[in-house]
């Protein structure tokens, strides 16, 4: 058999010239067309981490074959990447900002009025009731007049002594002159030896104040007072004294005491609950006419955006508490006068335990909620309870109900 030589032939390539011809990148190695099938895709994948794997501690940090230049290139691709160390680092510069701000303004001293300097108390010369705390050149609402417990307090916290008077204590000034001092926010008990808060630690107070729910208060349902009826037997004549007579007059008369007790217990409780809900609403609408005014005149950009998430928060509160009220207008009708008789207890009783499951039942109307807007309207849904004298900012236990 005769012998054929097969020739073969062999092309090399120098570095430069298989780098001008290959593509090393990303790219190239997954759109190739020889790693479309899956399987051979999953095994270069496998044989690339491997790889990598192996050549870790090799790869150089830094330079055109690194760590680096795989990090980047990975990072590139991926679009969007957001390190955790970079929120953080952007929360720290945040706060040294915040700082740095605060601590500008207390290298700088407080503006002063050039008349009326800092720390002194005006006085409408004309509207007398008005009284301004100046504050960094501004003059601030004092909540109530000469005898509110703001004013003594602010007085006392000034030096003053109980036994001065009025005239060595304020500034008299004009209307017209008032006018003209900048406004700043209302000057209220919260601003009196009180530390400044955040907006977290004001909100939790929010938490704990005015839980109350009318439609679970078993001692808001008249049925809880029974009234008792006596069973007269036929022969009981009441101007007679034949045998047993006597023990008929006797269940007759614990009957009307009984009765007028219970009538007397469910209005105590109520003219008790409308008070104490009276007072919430008012502080809750103050609070809410401070927060209105802090975003106004608030001396700073933080005080505003605190001021009107307050004020977010109180809103709420009130809605509660103006509906709470028209659940009591509608039960204070039924119990709104003393009785003197059993008679008279036991019909309004009555009347009041038949009508109270719709009473409660039946959803409030805004027409019936606004009736109670600015806490002062209101007060003639009560008869006979005296609303105008409440005074007092806190309910039972010394919290906001």
């Amino acid at each position: 058999m005769a012998q054929e030589n097969i020739k073969l032939t062999k092309k090399v390539y120098d570095k430069q010239t298989a780098s001008d011809l290959l593509n090393r990148s990303f790219s190239e190695l997954v759109n190739s067309d020889n790693f479309t099938n899956n399987t051979n895709l999953k095994n270069r994948l496998n044989q690339l981490f491997t790889l990598y794997d192996d050549l870790f501690y090799d790869i150089p940090k830094l330079g055109t074959q690194s760590h680096t230049i795989l990090f980047q290139r990975s990072r590139d691709y991926i679009g969007d990447y957001v390190d955790s160390k970079d929120e953080e680092i952007e929360g720290l510069i945040d706060k040294i900002v915040e700082l740095e701000e605060k601590l500008a303004n207390q290298d700088q001293p407080d503006k002063e009025h050039p008349f009326y300097r800092n720390g002194i108390i005006l006085q409408d010369r004309e509207e007398t009731w008005n009284l301004y705390y100046m504050d960094k050149a501004t003059r601030r609402k004092i909540d109530g007049d000469t005898g509110s417990e703001v004013f003594n307090d602010l007085k006392s916290a000034l030096g003053y002594k109980e036994s001065d008077k009025i005239e060595d204590i304020v500034t008299k000034v004009s209307p017209n002159v008032i006018k003209q001092i900048p406004p700043g926010p209302r000057f209220g008990p919260e601003d009196i030896g009180a530390a400044e808060t955040n907006v977290e630690a004001e909100l939790a107070t929010f938490e704990d104040s005015f839980n109350y729910n009318a439609l679970q208060d078993g001692q808001l349902n008249p049925n809880n007072y029974p009234i008792t009826e006596v069973t007269l037997p036929s022969w009981y004549d009441p101007n007679s004294y034949a045998p047993g007579s006597t023990n008929i007059r006797n269940q007759i008369e614990q009957a009307n005491i009984a009765n007028v007790s219970s009538y007397d217990k469910y209005r105590e409780y109520l003219v008790n609950r409308i008070k104490i809900v009276w007072q919430s609403e008012k502080r809750f609408e103050i609070l809410k006419g401070k927060y209105d005014n802090d975003i106004e005149y608030g001396f700073t950009e933080s005080e505003q955006n605190k001021a009107k998430i307050l004020k977010e928060a109180v809103i709420p509160k009130i809605r509660q508490a103006q509906e709470t009220l028209v659940y009591y207008k509608r039960l204070w009708g039924y119990v709104n006068n003393k009785v003197s008789n059993s008679a008279n207890a036991k019909t309004r009783m009555y009347l009041a335990q038949e009508n109270f499951e719709s009473n409660i039942n039946t959803p409030v109307t805004n027409d019936e909620r606004n009736e109670y807007g600015g806490w002062q309207r209101g007060r003639d849904n009560f008869p006979n309870i005296d609303l105008a004298g409440l005074t007092g900012y806190t309910g039972e236990g010394g919290n906001i109900y």
